[in-house]
């Protein structure tokens, strides 16, 4: 049974590999070795490979003690953030931590319930679930993060390598996001550890509560962190937007209005990062493969750039 879930999970890698325009070689077999070892090595039961994410699939474990796990396998390096950050937090506001071996790039933590989207699909649902959980993660002290680059000139070289190869029919949403992005990287502050992904599908049940998975650990602000949260409600501003022409930036502007009321953060620099995100994150997922993904929040971003008349 476990061999059979480890080669199905290895079939799953590649076939995500196939898909992607990154030559991901290196990283399939480190993946292939190094999971059956942590499997070997902590002597836990493989029940199924887990669903969801660019890398390599995590697996759904049992430990020898009976608890149920997760077992997440990157190359050396790759995951040493989000341990040191998950580590720190010990469960507050995250996910718990029952093991890492940073040699194997192989991280075990605690399994959760369904993710925030079973519960609230809507933005304002998802705002009151998501920031008191940040609020916890934001105490980590910032010698815990990773502060080895500024996000707003990252973000910057994804719009320059990946823009025009995947955003060609987006061009008025690159042009704004270059400008929010230059803008944000001269202003940038080094506030706390961000999450770096706060999406509903990184918020899962934990008993009558939520807790964060899957951190990136980066030092950086909190209104990045609430503008990630703010770049995923594509569907909802679209159909908005459709039903009238101006319900969708409306339903932007009021649910950035709220993350600030809630977090105390300026909104409209949580708007900014929003939206920088939103054209970043659409030919992010075109490189790994993802091209429906990836087109659902370049569409959303372009209309948001045609009907905003933000001042420059």
């Amino acid at each position: 049974m476990g061999s059979d879930v480890i080669a199905a999970a290895v079939a799953e890698a590649n076939r995500r590999s196939a898909q992607s325009d990154r030559d991901l070689s290196v990283d399939l077999r480190h993946y292939q070795r190094a999971l059956p070892l942590a499997c070997t090595r902590w002597r836990l039961q493989p029940v199924a490979w887990l669903d969801g994410g660019v890398n390599p699939p995590p697996l759904a474990v049992v430990t020898p003690a009976g608890v149920a796990g997760v077992l997440k396998v990157q190359p050396p390096g790759a995951l040493d953030a989000a341990a040191r950050l998950l580590i720190e937090a010990n469960g507050e506001g995250y996910v718990r931590v029952l093991d890492w071996d940073q040699g194997l790039g192989a991280l075990l933590t605690e399994r959760l319930g369904d993710t925030l989207w079973s519960a609230h699909s809507d933005l304002a649902g998802q705002a009151r679930a998501i920031v008191p959980l940040l609020q916890l993660a934001w105490q980590v002290p910032l010698s815990q993060g990773d502060a080895s680059e500024s996000k707003a000139r990252g973000l910057l070289g994804i719009l320059d390598e990946l823009g025009a190869r995947y955003g060609a029919d987006a061009p008025a949403a690159r042009e704004l996001a270059a400008h929010y992005a230059e803008r944000l990287a001269q202003t940038e502050r080094a506030e706390v550890v961000c999450h770096g992904d706060p999406h509903a599908g990184n918020v899962l049940q934990r008993g009558d509560g939520w807790a964060l998975i899957d951190p990136d650990g980066f030092v950086g602000e909190r209104a990045y962190d609430l503008g990630v949260l703010l770049r995923d409600g594509c569907r909802e501003i679209v159909s908005a937007e459709s039903h009238r022409p101006g319900d969708g930036v409306r339903l932007l502007h009021t649910s950035g209005l709220l993350l600030a009321r809630l977090a105390g953060v300026e909104a409209e620099r949580i708007r900014q990062w929003a939206f920088v995100e939103r054209v970043t994150t659409g030919l992010y997922l075109h490189w790994f493969g993802h091209a429906d993904q990836g087109e659902t929040f370049l569409t959303t971003a372009e209309v948001i750039a045609r009907a905003s008349t933000p001042s420059r």
